[in-house]
């Protein structure tokens, strides 16, 4: 059986993709196969219309796409600040712009009080938001997120969700794996049920800004489609 059938998928600048399904169903090899840390047997994945699969472009496309793992690793010796002025290095972020930046992402994310704290100082959740941070202070179009509210609380989802949402206001393209139904209604666009490899259905929300109050409106009746999106606009997309 393979891990992941037939998945079609093309997101647009400004659009989240919920993939949902449960343990085993293909969420995890999908975000691994779009940023490349798995080869697809068959089909292709493109990133800002960059090929995954050949080597020359693939390096370019790296460069508009940022990963959160749903177990993201920490370096033991570096504290959460010195961990985003790491990655914003590395990603050629300008010293005179690194510090504000990283002072707005340790304020938006609930960080500020923990920036010269070490990972063993951490809760799961403070570590999960430092990954995040790391992911989103360099530049980037297209974001992939593997169960990203695992450890949160609920104060700490509903910054992830307006920090998301924010950042599909500049478009950007958001790819998120997760099993938190109510969050993923509170972001996507679209959301994808997938099973055992294939997806079974491709459900487009009336809004993927609606926030999730007690009165949760009925969702829109699923229906399956193709969506094409303009070359100009296209972030991501997979073809398997």
């Amino acid at each position: 059986m393979a891990a992941l059938d037939s998945l079609d998928l093309t997101i647009a600048a400004g659009e989240c993709v919920a993939l949902m399904g449960p343990n085993g169903s293909g969420k995890t090899t999908a975000g691994e196969l779009i940023c490349g840390l798995q080869e697809p047997t068959h089909g292709w994945v493109r990133i800002a219309g960059y090929s995954m699969d050949i080597e020359a472009e693939a390096v370019a496309a790296r460069r508009y796409l940022s990963y959160v793992p749903d177990n993201p690793y920490l370096y033991h010796d570096l504290t959460v600040a010195d961990h985003m002025r790491l990655v914003a290095t590395a990603h050629g972020v300008a010293r005179d712009d690194m510090e504000q930046r990283i002072t707005r992402l340790l304020r938006s994310l609930g960080l500020e009080n923990r920036a010269d704290f070490f990972p063993a100082q951490l809760s799961r959740g403070m570590r999960q938001k430092t990954a995040i941070a790391c992911a989103v202070i360099r530049p980037f179009s297209v974001l992939v997120l593997d169960e990203p509210t695992i450890g949160l609380d609920v104060a700490s989802v509903e910054t992830l969700r307006d920090f998301l949402l924010k950042s599909l206001g500049t478009k950007r393209a958001i790819l998120l794996m997760t099993h938190d139904e109510v969050f993923a209604r509170s972001v996507a666009n679209r959301v994808l049920r997938i099973a055992e490899g294939h997806v079974w259905e491709d459900e487009e929300q009336p809004s993927g800004k609606a926030r999730t109050t007690g009165d949760e409106p009925a969702p829109a009746p699923a229906r399956r489609r193709t969506r094409a999106a303009k070359p100009a606009d296209e972030a991501a997309g997979i073809d398997g």
